[in-house]
């Protein structure tokens, strides 16, 4: 019985350890986002990638997910992060390297991008959309 009711405590005590963790450290949650959406991008899973946006305009993201299934990412490189507000908008300048799937050249981009922490939610949120790929 005191057993039982010791690991009940422990379990209850790790889960609201944890979720408070979760709530504190937002820049850690946001390299987890970070890291996400870029294996999205570089495995081409674009409605996956559309998860970080926000949920305005779905038509809108229907059309840039039809547009970017046209190419294929190579390479997704982080070259500079400015956290702007301390846990609520990191700002960074991504290059991209991709190739149209019908004609095989490679091409980069760099994509600047707004990342926004929503507190009710805590998730970030990409404010400045999918890549613009030509």
């Amino acid at each position: 019985m005191i057993r039982a009711t010791i690991a009940v405590s422990l379990v209850i005590g790790l889960v609201i350890g944890c979720s408070e963790l979760k709530i504190r450290d937002p820049l850690k949650a946001f390299d987890e986002a970070n890291q996400a959406y870029s294996q999205a991008l570089r495995w081409s899973e674009y409605y996956v990638a559309a998860t970080f946006l926000e949920k305005k305009d779905e038509d809108k993201v229907e059309t840039q997910i039809k547009h970017l299934s046209q190419y294929r990412v190579t390479a997704y490189e982080i070259r500079a992060m400015n956290v702007v507000e301390k846990d609520v908008r990191v700002r960074q300048i991504v290059k991209i390297s991709y190739f149209k799937k019908d004609d095989l050249v490679v091409k980069s981009i760099a994509d600047d991008q707004l990342w926004e922490y929503d507190k009710a939610n805590h998730t970030w949120i990409l404010a400045t959309g999918l890549p613009k790929l030509k």
